[in-house]
């Protein structure tokens, strides 16, 4: 966003003129307040004015062109530039970490890849964890549920990310990552209290 001020700043417009240009090239009303806006932008080359009408100039059209590259939706990555060559074996690595069982819940700790593959990618699309990060948070999770036998404990998939019923997603998979970066240890000891 800050590269789209330091454009119009170079640009010699301001944000209200920016918008201006915008709304005349997609032939948006636009409200009154803006008259002395509109006529730095004829001072400045960007807009002529003929017979009660503002048009945009050649030098308008290049610079609204330059701004719409900035909202240009990108081209969507493929498995290997988000995740790496070997995505799929790290996936397998990753889905062995998890018991082979079903939970107390009744559902498979472990998901199919194809489940996790989609999972996994919006996990790299949206935070910026390392392999090996994942594999210690991983751990580091099932560890803490082994004891309880897997009790209240996330399958394979939802670890990685869950979706509410508002369609927000989440993942305690990112929380144990960051758990790593930060150097917390969740391995403590668990005191256990015997009554007699």
């Amino acid at each position: 966003m800050w590269e789209l001020f330091q454009i119009i700043h170079k640009n010699k417009l301001s944000p209200n003129q920016a918008a201006i240009l915008f709304g005349m090239k997609l032939k948006i009303a636009l409200p009154k307040i803006l008259e002395d806006d509109k006529k730095a932008l004829v001072d400045n080359g960007y807009v002529t004015f003929d017979n009660e009408t503002y048009k945009l100039t050649a030098d308008a059209k290049v610079f609204i062109a330059h701004l719409d590259n900035y909202f240009i939706k990108a081209k969507k990555k493929t498995n290997i530039q988000l995740m790496g060559k070997d995505f799929a074996d790290k996936i397998n690595t990753y889905r062995e970490i998890f018991p082979n069982q079903r939970l107390p819940s009744g559902k498979p700790a472990r998901v199919n890849v194809k489940m996790l593959s989609s999972s996994f990618r919006w996990l790299f699309e949206t935070y910026d964890y390392t392999w090996d990060q994942v594999f210690e948070a991983t751990r580091m999770y099932v560890n803490e549920y082994r004891d309880a036998e897997y009790m209240y404990m996330q399958t394979s998939q939802y670890f990685i990310c869950k979706q509410d019923k508002h369609k927000v997603k989440s993942s305690t998979l990112a929380d144990y990552c960051d758990m790593i970066r930060d150097g917390i240890d969740t391995e403590q000891q668990t005191f256990k209290e015997k009554v007699v």
